[in-house]
């Protein structure tokens, strides 16, 4: 039993019988318990005074650590004139703009990549003439160089030449379409012709052949040694205006030896005969037909050419279907998207149509008009 029990208990009803004698005994052993109280409660103070000074001495945990305290910046003591040297500085020296840093990156980047295409075309021109050698390595080993016995050999393979003109714009050089002729290509000095040169032909119709040479671009062929004065030249198609044909010799180091012009006519294939016999007519309605079944699978080109054939026979429907194939207004219909056609060829090939007696022809020359 606690001492606040005891405190707190009520003391025994006494009986009426007792005497007052004992009063005082009572009395004494009350003061007694009450002060056996105090010092029991006086112990327990003690002890825990002992307790709480014991943790206050105990150190604390890492992760239980007071965090360092904060300096006070209002404490430090602030200099003016350092202030404002620090803030003339940023001024002075302000930061980079990154847009500014970006494109100044793109711009290199723009320049280098100009700079490499002209480096690279440079060098591709340089180095074409020899590549072109090397690709003719027989033809230019049997090059020796011009004969002995001329004045100023040793600088012949360096002194322009002299190149004649072939033709003229009143009298050009007649020539067949599809059908080799020789191109009189004259050379002066003479002996000059036995060096190996390369051939650039600006103006001629697109599937030009030049033979006696070696193709070795769409306008350019390598001429071998002596083969200049030998050379035949083949246009693919007629017109009824002559070709300007801007010729220019080459040595193999890409050195221009010298260039002139050449105008060539290949007129429209003449007049056939309105009638022929049987086979023809058979054997041109069998070239029509081949000529549909190319125009259906897209090979406008290959059909043309069956075209002609079968409308030099006197077919009237495959002149008709030839002008077709060069009428502005109906390369559409015949699914040539990207082609350019001619109202001169269509003309012509309408034209023709008309004498063989097709009903159609006069229609298709009033839409192409003038």
């Amino acid at each position: 039993m606690s001492a606040v029990e005891r405190t707190a208990r009520p003391f025994p009803p006494q009986s009426p019988g007792k005497s007052s004698a004992a009063e005082p005994r009572e009395t004494a052993i009350n003061e007694f318990q009450d002060q056996a109280h105090i010092a029991q409660v006086a112990s327990r103070l003690e002890r825990l005074e002992h307790l709480a000074l014991a943790s206050a001495q105990q150190p604390r945990p890492p992760w239980r650590e007071a965090p360092p305290p904060r300096p006070d910046y209002a404490d430090s003591h602030f200099d003016p004139a350092a202030g404002a040297a620090l803030l003339r500085t940023r001024r002075n020296n302000p930061g980079i703009n990154p847009w500014l840093f970006v494109m100044a990156t793109a711009l290199n980047t723009m320049v280098a990549a100009v700079l490499a295409v002209i480096i690279t075309l440079g060098v591709v021109r340089q180095d074409r003439p020899e590549a072109q050698a090397r690709e003719n390595p027989i033809a230019a080993a049997a090059y020796t160089g011009p004969p002995s016995g001329h004045a100023g050999d040793a600088a012949m393979g360096t002194q322009p030449l002299s190149l004649r003109p072939i033709g003229s714009p009143s009298q050009p050089l007649r020539l067949e379409a599809r059908r080799p002729s020789r191109l009189p290509l004259q050379i002066q000095p003479e002996h000059a012709a036995l060096e190996p040169f390369i051939a650039v032909l600006n103006g001629a119709p697109a599937g030009t052949a030049l033979s006696g040479a070696t193709r070795i671009g769409a306008d350019t062929w390598f001429l071998p040694p002596g083969s200049a004065s030998n050379l035949e030249i083949t246009l693919p198609e007629w017109s009824s205006t002559p070709f300007e044909v801007a010729i220019e010799l080459r040595r193999t180091n890409g050195q221009v030896a010298g260039q002139t012009k050449a105008w060539l006519a290949v007129p429209p294939p003449g007049g056939a005969q309105a009638t022929g016999t049987a086979g023809d007519q058979g054997a041109a309605k069998d070239l029509l037909a081949q000529g549909h079944r190319l125009i259906e699978r897209g090979e406008i080109v290959a059909a043309r050419s069956v075209y002609q054939r079968a409308a030099e026979m006197g077919n009237g429907d495959a002149a008709l279907a030839l002008g077709s194939t060069y009428d502005p207004n109906r390369l559409w219909s015949l699914g040539a998207l990207g082609m350019v056609g001619s109202k001169e060829r269509a003309k012509h090939w309408y034209a023709r149509a008309d004498e063989l007696g097709h009903g159609e022809a006069k229609g298709r020359l009033r839409l192409l008009g003038n």
